[in-house]
């Protein structure tokens, strides 16, 4: 009798505790799908400062506190960069833990929208949560040096990958898309977007006549971009710039190679100046009006990137049309109005030149500028050294470094995928 009497009492329920039970069902399956939605808008947002900070988009100007020096990746720094983050205290890589964070949540979600969503809204949020991880999946290709690892999620399981390339990533990234045409149902925003996607990431590995085909029906006047909803999602470039300008003004011909960002006074980015350097009052620092606020959107894709595609597959296919392209997208900037190019130049590489400094303009600060210096690289055969800023490092003295992709922190992840026994296997 006494032990029946203790029947229970030590039973605990927690009510506190959510079990993958109670939300096994349509409305657990969509609180999944809009955890990744700002995730992913926060993340790509993250990844794309990195990208101008490595570039020649953004420069640091004075480093802040220790934490302020680990997320501003400064060209300068690639390498402190990375020795700061595979110390053992240090458990997420800064930027692929970005990417890797989308990739593997949109995994969770995904068999749960398969099972439980009704078939009117299954298609349509397959479709996004496929786009968002062909997304993060192309950003790390075009934004990490070859050797890194996609780190994936099947039956709540971690997948370990074996290393990846660019094209090998990107090619990755297009299978990702290609299951958005798949299983989309009604929504021709993420149909667009994979359609974006997909002719960016086959610019990336060479394909450029199927690039073309893959864009040509974006409207010109299609945009996907980010969305904010409070203090955590905020966009990153406005907030670095307005809480201490010293830190991420606009680059200007940084370390030679560097794009005239400022001087240029282009309507596309629409410098503004901010304040003169402290230690240095000749040295004029300039901010973008292209974010005025905290919640300034971030463009993820667009129909002028992709008429971009077109003009860069036309150039390749020896098409004079991607002159005209070119042309036709400044008609669209009505204020202010851009004058249209005068000419056509009339070298091979000039053409590539003019091509990629429009890319840098109507790109400025949505991630791409990387992406465009290693494509560069690969496919049209320039030496890094006439690409990235390079020289005396005038901000805080020595040179720039040599890194021309971003490092990933090989101890946190080397730490559980047993596939990864080396780093960058080159910069």
């Amino acid at each position: 009798m006494g032990l029946s009497a203790c029947s229970g009492l030590l039973d605990v329920t927690d009510p506190t505790l959510v079990q993958d039970k109670d939300i096994a069902n349509a409305a657990g399956a969509n609180a999944r799908r809009l955890y990744v939605l700002p995730l992913f808008w926060a993340n790509m947002q993250r990844m794309a400062v990195d990208v101008a900070m490595f570039t020649d988009e953004r420069r640091l100007v004075i480093k802040g506190t220790f934490s302020d020096d680990l997320y501003y990746l400064d060209r300068r720094d690639s390498e402190g960069y990375e020795a700061a983050h595979t110390s053992a205290n240090y458990s997420e890589d800064p930027h692929l833990g970005q990417a890797t964070s989308v990739i593997t949540q949109s995994a969770v979600v995904i068999p749960n929208i398969r099972a439980y969503t009704p078939d009117s809204l299954k298609g349509d949020y397959l479709a996004q949560l496929f786009a968002f991880r062909g997304y993060a999946i192309l950003q790390a290709a075009e934004d990490i040096c070859p050797g890194f690892p996609i780190t994936d999620i099947v039956d709540n399981i971690p997948v370990y990958s074996k290393p990846f390339t660019a094209d090998s990533a990107a090619r990755y990234a297009i299978t990702q898309l290609d299951s958005v045409v798949a299983t989309v149902k009604d929504s021709t925003q993420y149909l667009q977007f994979a359609r974006v996607l997909r002719g960016r990431a086959l610019l990336d590995v060479g394909r450029y006549a199927e690039a073309a085909a893959a864009v040509a029906s974006v409207p010109t006047d299609f945009v996907v971009q980010t969305e904010g909803f409070s203090f955590m999602f905020i966009n990153p470039y406005y907030w670095s710039h307005n809480n201490n300008r010293e830190w991420t003004p606009m680059g200007e011909r940084e370390g030679g190679n560097g794009l005239p960002f400022v001087s240029t006074n282009d309507p596309r980015i629409g410098p503004v100046f901010k304040v003169v350097r402290y230690n240095n009052p000749a040295d004029s620092l300039y901010d973008a009006a292209k974010y005025t606020d905290n919640m300034a959107a971030m463009t993820l894709a667009s129909g002028i990137e992709a008429r971009l595609i077109e003009a860069e597959a036309a150039l390749n296919a020896g098409d004079p049309s991607w002159f005209t392209t070119l042309n036709t997208l400044r008609a669209t900037m009505i204020v202010p109005a851009m004058a249209p190019i005068a000419s056509m130049p009339v070298t091979t590489d000039a053409k590539v030149d003019l091509l990629y400094q429009e890319r840098a303009f109507w790109l400025y600060l949505t991630g791409r500028r990387l992406g465009d210096l290693r494509r560069l690289m690969r496919n049209y055969g320039r030496g890094a050294e006439t690409l990235f800023p390079t020289g005396p490092y005038s901000m805080r003295g020595g040179n720039y470094s040599t890194a021309t992709a971003i490092p990933f922190v090989q101890s946190s992840e080397q730490r559980y995928n047993p596939n990864l026994t080396s780093g960058c296997t080159t910069r």
